[in-house]
């Protein structure tokens, strides 16, 4: 909405709007179209990653445990074949991460390429950067 728009009533198209779940609250469920489309779009048009359960390639998620990460790391593992890698540094954001889907998650205060080497991959295909551009 534009500032200064009384949002209460605010037409929006209805084709672009959908209910919100009863299991979340009106702050998450706002929060999920900019975070999901951010994702979507990393993922399946910037990287050019084909849905389907067949891509061998890795994907590293740096900021897994953000709003845009959290949403990456779930598309990745439930719409493609690809093995993610998330970085977290604290205890609560890996376990966060691996709840999430990450098949591994790697500490973003340390050097990667030890850690990605330790995991079995000396290297990455695609990497989503969301910390910093």
């Amino acid at each position: 909405m534009p500032p200064g728009t009384n949002a209460e009533f605010h037409l929006v198209d209805e084709r672009i709007v959908g209910s919100k779940p009863k299991s979340l609250s009106f702050a998450k469920a706002a929060a999920l179209p900019l975070t999901s489309i951010t994702a979507w779009e990393i993922l399946f048009d910037r990287l050019a990653v084909a849905p389907g359960p067949s891509d061998p390639r890795a994907l590293l998620v740096i900021g897994g445990a953000g709003g845009v990460g959290s949403i990456l790391i779930q598309l990745a593992r439930k719409r493609t074949g690809l093995t993610v890698i998330a970085t977290a540094s604290r205890p609560e954001s890996r376990a966060w991460c691996h709840k999430l889907g990450a098949h591994h998650v790697i500490d973003h205060s340390k050097a990667f390429a030890e850690q990605l080497k330790a995991i079995g991959h000396t290297n990455v295909a695609l990497v989503a950067s969301l910390t910093g551009t």
